[in-house]
């Protein structure tokens, strides 16, 4: 039991994590968005937009790993 929980807890940041890396990658090439923190200098505005899309992504894919992992452990409730 206690293996599963940790497989549940690492499941519940791992999963959104690359949902929105991977996500916030692909809508960044998309606009020809780009923004390093390291490399370019301090921009406010980029920083905000780089974070919030980064977020917005990481909490959608939050609900969706929610809903799927909702809908697994529902016991079988069909009728005949």
């Amino acid at each position: 039991m206690d293996n599963v929980q940790s497989n549940h807890s690492f499941l519940k940041f791992f999963v959104p994590f690359i949902v929105a890396y991977f996500g916030s990658k692909a809508i960044f090439y998309y606009f020809s968005f780009e923004y390093s923190l390291f490399s370019d200098g301090f921009h406010i505005e980029k920083l905000l937009v780089d974070l919030g899309v980064f977020g917005g992504l990481f909490y959608l894919g939050t609900i969706m790993l929610k809903f799927t992992l909702a809908s697994k452990t529902k016991p079988n409730s069909a009728k005949i």
